[in-house]
This record gives structure tokens, C-alpha cells and sequence, in this order.
């Protein structure tokens, strides 16, 4: 009962129990079928939304005029910028998303039909409860809508299956996050662009420099016939043969302790982090500490948050403007050259990074004073 009184504590147990096993989930395969679950929950919140429109005419708010409803542009809507932005921010899934389809379906005309299919049921989903939401309560309508509904068992189902919901795609993003870790941190110090081969060939072809460098030895004799070189190489002055032991004895020093450390190195560095057939994948004990950091960072900062929406206004204009427009349309300047399009991408996602952030913060930094 004293877990339950607490929101803070009952949030970590939850989160404890339900999210962290599911972060801990390597891809979305098992994930294939919350999803529906995920949409199924949505789709019953689109109808309570509805339905308390229809049929509870007293919790409706009065409102304006046509133009004051509909038209009016009011300062708010900088505050909620960042909720418009993160409802379609998808980019960064986008590869975990294909590489959870069934390898037989990893086609680019099944992927247009996925993503598709994907993009039109979250656009139909997020108009119907924003529309029907607004109609409610105009003016005085929030990004944390749950908030100003009057408590009712159905207002209390609707947010119980906003949390299933999230729980679910929690995951989604959670894996992204975790994979760019590794990509940008560990791969780095795993030399993961490095090969073996390259090295080999290089160090063969230094030893057969070094070879031909030697006085006294034909340069176009094959460095490997032994036999042949030493019956055509002729004798050295001592004093060349003692400066050439001398040197043999300093380089077999230097490889032995060339090879001491690469061996330490071996053992030490983070490659043997990575598993042996996917280098974005760490062994279990990496993967373990990484998710469980990550997922203690993330729950920490949800359970500070003064408000929801917040959050959300914060995240979407910040981090959703970065992914949504001005990353890809620097990709196209990069890969195609200037182009009206990415330019109006570019300066749109801008302005709506830069003023929604302030914003965003602004109300946040109040909303915990």
C-alpha cells in the first residue's frame, strides 16, 4: 500500500518489471506482436475520446467563433510545437524497423507498403484525438490532454492504455539509442574499420623493402628463396655484421614487446565486447550494463519531470526537429547538391528547433519552479 501511495516509487517497480525486460531485448522481433496490441490500445482511445464528445456534452467547454477556433493563430502554439514534431518523428527507427521484417520481406516495394500503411494509421490516429480533443475544450486544450478531463472510469481506462502503449514503444527508440552508443563509442576503439589482411600485406610488403635494402643484395632476387640468396650473397665486412647483430638483437626485443602489448591490447581493449557475428551487438555483460544505464537515465529523468507535456514539447523541438528536418535536409545537400526543398526543410525545421526550444524550456524551468 505505501509503494502504491507513491507515485516516484511505484513508477521505478513498474518500470523495473515491465520496461527493463523488454529493453533488454536484443531486436524487435518478440516485439511483433505488442505492436498490435500497441495499436489496438490506441485505436480504443480514439474511441473513448469520441465517444465522450458525443455523449457527455457537459464536459464540452464553450467556444468562439469560426475564426477564433479555427483560423486564429494564438501564442501557445510555440509552447506546443515540439508535441507536433514528435508525434511523426520516425527516422531514427527506420533500419531496426526493416531489419525486424522476415528476410523474405525485406524488399523495398514491401518496406513503401509498411511504411505507408504506418505513417497513414499514426496520421488518422493522432487527427482524430486531436481534433475531437480541441473540439472539447478549445481554448483551454493542452498537450497533456488526459489532464483536463473530469476523472471518470473511462478517462482512467484511457490513460491506463496510454501506458501500455508507451511501455510497448518504449523499446523502439530505447533500441536506436543503444545501437549509436555502440556504433559511435565502441567501434571506434574496436578499430572496427581496421583488417587484418591490410596489415599482413603491409607488413609483408615492409619486410620485403627492408629485404632489398640490405648492401651487398640483388634487389630483383625472390626474397623467399633462402637457398639462392645466400649462395649469391657475398661476404660482409665485420664491422657490418656486427652493426646488423647488433640491430637483429634490438629488433627482436622491440617484436617481442610489440607483441607483448598486442596481446595486452587484445585482452583489454573493448573488442571482444562485440559479438563474433553482429558487431553492433555487445556480449552479455556490455549489453546488460549499457541497457541497464541507459534505461536508469531515461526512467530517472521521466520521474523528474514536472509534466508530461513538457517533455514532450522539449524532446520533439529539440531532438525531433534535428531528425525530422534539418539532418535530412543536410543529407541532400550532401548527396544531391542544393535544392529548393531541402532549403525550406531546412530553414522551416530551423525556426521550429530554434523557437520551440526556447519556449519549451522556458515552460519547463517554470512548470518546476
Amino acid at each position: 500500500q505505501r509503494l502504491l501511495s507513491s507515485n516516484a516509487w511505484f513508477t521505478w517497480a513498474a518500470s523495473l518489471v515491465l520496461i527493463l525486460p523488454l529493453c533488454l531485448l536484443r531486436d524487435m522481433s518478440p516485439l511483433a506482436f505488442t505492436s498490435f496490441v500497441s495499436v489496438a490500445a490506441m485505436a480504443t482511445i480514439v474511441g473513448i475520446v469520441i465517444y465522450i464528445y458525443f455523449d457527455c456534452p457537459e464536459v464540452r467547454q464553450p467556444g468562439g467563433t469560426f475564426y477564433e477556433n479555427w483560423v486564429e493563430v494564438r501564442p501557445g502554439v510555440l509552447d506546443n510545437l515540439g508535441t507536433f514534431v514528435f508525434t511523426f518523428v520516425s527516422q531514427h527507427t527506420v533500419h531496426l524497423v526493416f531489419t525486424s521484417l522476415k528476410p523474405r520481406l525485406q524488399t523495398v516495394s514491401n518496406w513503401k507498403i509498411v511504411s505507408s500503411c504506418s505513417i497513414l494509421a499514426a496520421t488518422t490516429v493522432s487527427l482524430l484525438v486531436g481534433v475531437f480533443v480541441y473540439m472539447t475544450f478549445w481554448q483551454q486544450t493542452k498537450s497533456d490532454i488526459f489532464q483536463i478531463y473530469p476523472e471518470s472510469w473511462m478517462i482512467d481506462t484511457a490513460k491506463l492504455l496510454l501506458c501500455v502503449t508507451m511501455m510497448l514503444t518504449f523499446p523502439l527508440p530505447f533500441f536506436t539509442c543503444r545501437e549509436l552508443l555502440i556504433v559511435t563509442l565502441i567501434h571506434p576503439l574496436c578499430g572496427i574499420d581496421l583488417t587484418s589482411n591490410n596489415s599482413d600485406s603491409n607488413n609483408s610488403s615492409n619486410n620485403i623493402n627492408d629485404h632489398n635494402d640490405i648492401p651487398g643484395v640483388d634487389s630483383n632476387m625472390d626474397p623467399t628463396n633462402e637457398c639462392d640468396n645466400d649462395l649469391r650473397r657475398p661476404l660482409l665486412e665485420e664491422s657490418t655484421e656486427n652493426q646488423n647483430n647488433t640491430s637483429a638483437v634490438i629488433s627482436d626485443a622491440s617484436s617481442v614487446g610489440t607483441e607483448l602489448s598486442r596481446r595486452i591490447l587484445h585482452t583489454a581493449t573493448p573488442k571482444n565486447w562485440l559479438l563474433p557475428d553482429d558487431d553492433r551487438q555487445l556480449q552479455l555483460p556490455g549489453h546488460i550494463g549499457v541497457t541497464f544505464k541507459l534505461w536508469l537515465v531515461a526512467t530517472g529523468f521521466a520521474i523528474a519531470a514536472p509534466s508530461l507535456g513538457d517533455i514532450l514539447d522539449l524532446v520533439g523541438c529539440a531532438s525531433g526537429t534535428l531528425i525530422a528536418f534539418i539532418i535530412p535536409a543536410l543529407l541532400s545537400f550532401r548527396l544531391d547538391g542544393y535544392n529548393n526543398l531541402a532549403m525550406f526543410i531546412f530553414v522551416v525545421g530551423g525556426a521550429v528547433g530554434t523557437f520551440g526550444t526556447y519556449y519549451s524550456v522556458k515552460q519547463l524551468i517554470l512548470d518546476m519552479i
